[in-house]
C-alpha cells in the first residue's frame, strides 16, 4: 500500500503543530502524528517480516534497523531490537546478535521479546507460564455478585 498520503498528512499536521501551536488543532495535530508514525512503525515491520519469513536477511535487517533508529517511540521498536537479534543469530554473526540483546535487555528488560531473545541464545531455556486459574474459582463478576447478594440480605 502506497504511503504517500500518510506522509503528506504528516506534512499537514507538522505545519499546524508549527503555525498554530497553542491551539486545539496543534493538541490534535500531535495525537493524529503519533498515530501516522505507528502506522509507517507498522508497515516496517510487516515488510521486515516478511523478508525474514523468505529468508531474504539484508533487506529485514535493513527494515529492523530502520524501525529502531526511525521509530523508536513506537510500541515496535521492541520487537524490531528482537527480531534483528533472531536474523544475526540466523546468519551467524552472534557478537553482532549479542549487542541487539543488551540493548533489548536494558531497556525492556521485563519484556516478552526480551524472553524471546534470552530463549535465542538459551535453547534450553524454558518460558514460565502464569498458571490458569481453576474451574473451581470463582470469577470476578460472579465474586462481585455474591457479594452484593450477601450485602442485601
Amino acid at each position: 500500500k502506497d504511503i504517500a498520503p500518510l506522509l503528506k498528512a504528516k506534512e499537514k499536521f507538522d505545519y499546524i503543530i508549527n503555525e498554530f501551536p497553542e491551539t486545539d488543532y496543534a493538541i490534535d495535530s500531535k495525537f493524529k502524528i503519533d498515530l501516522i508514525i505507528d502506522q509507517l512503525a507498522a508497515k516496517e515491520m510487516y515488510i521486515g517480516r516478511y523478508y525474514m519469513k523468505t529468508q531474504k536477511w539484508i533487506p529485514a535487517i535493513n527494515r529492523f534497523k530502520k524501525v529502531v533508529e526511525d521509530y523508536e517511540t513506537t510500541i515496535f521498536a521492541e520487537e524490531a531490537l528482537h527480531r534483528l537479534v533472531e536474523v544475526y543469530y540466523k546468519i551467524g554473526l552472534a557478537e553482532e546478535s549479542k549487542k541487539y540483546a543488551i540493548t533489548l535487555g536494558y531497556n525492556y528488560q521485563s519484556g516478552e521479546w526480551y524472553e524471546n531473545s534470552y530463549q535465542v541464545f538459551n535453547t534450553n531455556y524454558k518460558k514460565i507460564r502464569k498458571k490458569k486459574q481453576d474451574k473451581k474459582s470463582k470469577s470476578l463478576i460472579k465474586r462481585i455478585r455474591s457479594i452484593i447478594v450477601n450485602d442485601n440480605e
